[in-house]
């Protein structure tokens, strides 16, 4: 690997505000972030738009040939996480079978309601996002049917 261009939604407040964290993150590997849909990611990535929209979080993986690696969503977040120093254990475990699809559900939740979330995060006062915040109802959780879970820590961290 020699460098990700994460390509992301400059609409998105929630976006926004991930791409400043990830700039500040120490990296194993070059991270150069780039609005979706802008003039210089049509340029470095033409067929992007063939096989992801605006909408999507888009990883292009450059390995230094023609052929770089493209991660959408769950799995363009599981790879950023992967180039940064302190957060390549966290990308180790979410990519494992039984997480993965956790990983996927949290990125979906937050991509499909970004925009609400974004509003959330531009208000000044914390008592309003309190409000905001208090009344989002929350599902029990539960694990995959047919799934027993593990009897200890360190039999799930395997």
């Amino acid at each position: 690997m020699q460098k990700l261009y994460v390509l992301y939604d400059p609409k998105c407040e929630l976006c926004r505000r991930l791409k400043d964290w990830i700039l500040v993150q120490r990296s194993w590997i070059g991270i150069a972030v780039l609005e979706a849909g802008s003039e210089k990611a049509k340029r470095l990535f033409p067929e992007l738009e063939r096989i992801a929209t605006q909408d999507d979080l888009a990883v292009v993986l450059d390995n230094g040939s023609d052929e770089g690696a493209v991660y959408l969503n769950d799995h363009a977040w599981i790879m950023v996480l992967y180039a940064m120093v302190e957060y390549r254990d966290w990308a180790a475990r979410l990519a494992h079978p039984l997480l993965m699809p956790l990983a996927r559900q949290a990125f979906a939740a937050l991509s499909k309601n970004r925009h609400y979330l974004s509003s959330w995060l531009n208000r000044e006062d914390p008592e309003a996002m309190a409000g905001e915040l208090r009344r989002v109802e929350l599902e029990p959780c539960a694990l995959p049917a047919g799934h027993t879970p593990p009897s200890n820590v360190r039999e799930f961290l395997q």
